[in-house]
């Protein structure tokens, strides 16, 4: 089946979770653009600065994507890029005005948009086009940081390119690089190594994760510089760029290239009718956007009124779709699309949100909370996979249907000490199923029990559904609540359905809240207490068992109170 038809299927099948918060991401190849995202409807959102303006890498994308027929019409590809914009605020004194920075505009750009993703490219003028500063470098990051916190706030998944390099021949042939003793820097006097401080900028947004949390991170500034040495080896004179800066379209192509590649996509040879209309359509919205949106750069000519930008694109995308055949595949769905979507629509909207939900309204602002699972598969756990798989929307499914020789467990890849996570369970309940608990294991070891079972755990299980409490497994059996004889059931519980269940875990304190109560708040010795994957039980049992997972989120490092307190059943999602 090709991946055309793959998609498709999926987007019929899944309903669209929308926005996403996805763990382990990093550089190019160690990252994975969820699903979802890939199937319409979505917005992708493009902030940058004048090569993001010029925008034939973002009319490549769409161009390819619509082509191959992995989204249609509805998948929105947004261009606000704006000349001379910064991140950092910064400008250089000759400049003819101040420099726009992309703070000034961006919390309109997230409350206009929605987007679903937000792709960012900065650094060519955050630079100033100045010797390195550390000063400026402080800035760029800061600049970055605060970019990806508000988009990820706003519930989009938040990808970063690397500013492409700057090329001194150009320049150096017009005589206008000045070395590093000039009094004077500009856009039209230009450090002779610039691209020296841009490497050093682009070489932060791969290895900076860790401080500027992005989702995803794409390096374009090596393969647009290899694709230049290469074409040079047989053509000195070879530019993709009359000032070092503005990369023209075989540039763009080159970036465009790297983006699809990290995204999992093969380039491939484009229709040039698509291209040209899509380019066409582009430039249409590009223009409407920037003006619905508003900057503060002059000179730039207003675009359209949104509403009536928006009816000359239907018209264009028409077209598109006449030209990428996909019209015919539209119509064969169209019946069935319809009713899909007229059954999911309130559950898409409930959950459309509820990434950013659990992260910014439960979680304290001085957290850094990931997600522990998004997509369609387990790439973040170790785990037996007879008995744990992933369902539509990024749900955990543990289950058995033969017996469980001995607890089997669904361990993190990290270890952790001091966490607050918070999550969302249902246990499946029916005459044929167990009512046997689950747990959250953590703070203990692994080790290979009965079975043989490589995913046996010993030490602290946090317990939920049917009964609650801690057991310390193969240590002390039942520690809380201390002299509890039998199952320990509470109130709170919504037995058979989904259930918001809170751990945090503080020094050796370990406390517990579900649907907004608190259940335990215990504290142990510290000796027995130890860093450890965290995992999810599937308990030894003859019978079958069946548990869901969902928004499991994570902070290290927590500090303070329960922070679901007060959060009732009614606020669960769907």
């Amino acid at each position: 089946m090709n991946r055309c038809l793959t998609l498709l299927l999926l987007a019929l099948s899944l309903p669209f979770t929308g926005r996403s918060q996805e763990l382990d991401t990093g550089s190019l190849g160690e990252s994975v653009l969820p699903v979802s995202f890939l199937q319409s409807p979505a917005k992708i959102l493009f902030l940058g600065d004048s090569i993001t303006n010029h925008g034939h890498y973002i009319t490549v994308l769409e161009s390819h994507f619509r082509q191959a027929g992995l989204t249609d019409a509805r998948m929105k590809w947004i261009n606000l890029g704006l000349s001379s914009e910064t991140c950092t605020g910064l400008s250089e004194p000759a400049h003819p005005f101040p420099r726009p920075n992309v703070h000034e505009r961006l919390d309109r750009a997230l409350e206009k948009v929605l987007p679903e993703v937000v792709v960012a490219c900065y650094g060519m003028n955050d630079g100033i086009y100045h010797p390195f500063s550390k000063e400026r470098f402080e800035a760029y990051q800061k600049g970055i940081t605060d970019l990806v916190s508000k988009a990820k706030a706003s519930g989009a998944y938040t990808i970063l390119l690397t500013p492409p390099p700057f090329d001194p021949e150009p320049m150096r042939r017009q005589g206008k690089l000045v070395p590093e003793s000039a009094e004077d820097f500009a856009w039209h006097t230009i450090y002779e190594g610039y691209d020296s401080v841009i490497a050093r900028y682009a070489a932060w947004i791969l290895e900076g994760k860790d401080k500027h949390q992005a989702d995803m991170v794409i390096d374009v500034h090596a393969p647009i510089k290899a694709a230049l040495e290469a074409a040079r080896a047989s053509d000195p004179g070879f530019t993709m760029s009359n000032d070092g800066v503005h990369m023209d379209e075989k540039g763009h192509q080159v970036m465009a290239d790297a983006i699809l590649k990290a995204w999992q996509e093969t380039p491939t040879s484009l229709d040039e009718g698509i291209l040209a209309q899509v380019g066409a359509k582009q430039q249409l919205m590009h223009a409407a956007w920037l003006s619905h949106v508003g900057h503060q750069r002059p000179g730039v000519a207003p675009g359209l009124p949104l509403t009536e930008a928006l009816a000359k694109e239907e018209a264009m995308d028409a077209v598109i779709d006449t030209l990428t055949e996909n019209r015919k595949q539209r119509e064969r769905f169209a019946k069935l699309e319809r009713k899909i979507v007229a059954l999911q629509e309130d559950v898409a909207m409930a959950r459309l949100r509820l990434g950013n939900i659990i992260t910014k309204a439960y979680f304290p602002a001085t957290e850094r909370p990931v997600a522990l699972q998004m997509g369609d598969r387990l790439e973040s756990w170790h785990g037996d996979t007879r008995y744990w798989s992933v369902e539509p929307g990024g749900v955990i499914r543990g289950s058995n249907e033969e017996p469980v020789p001995s607890s089997t467990y669904l361990f993190t890849k990290n270890d952790y000490r001091e966490f607050r996570l918070i999550f969302e369970v249902k246990q499946t309940v029916s005459p044929q199923h167990s009512t046997m608990h689950s747990a959250v294991a953590a703070l203990g070891e692994r080790f290979e029990d009965k079975g043989p079972n490589p995913f046996g755990f010993k030490g602290p299980l946090l317990m939920f559904c049917q009964d609650w409490g801690i057991w310390d497994a193969y240590r002390r059996n039942r520690v809380e609540p201390a002299g509890q004889r039998g199952t320990l059931t509470i109130g709170e519980e919504i037995v058979g359905d989904w259930n918001l269940v809170e751990f945090l875990v503080i020094g050796n304190r370990i406390r517990c809240a579900a649907n907004g109560s608190v259940v335990f708040d215990f504290t142990d010795d510290a000796e027995m207490l130890q860093a450890s994957p965290i995992g999810l039980q599937l308990h030894s049992n003859q019978r079958p068992q069946e548990f869901r997972f969902r928004h499991l989120f994570l902070s290290e490092n927590p500090s303070g109170d329960l922070a679901t307190l007060g959060v009732g059943s009614e606020g669960l999602a769907p």
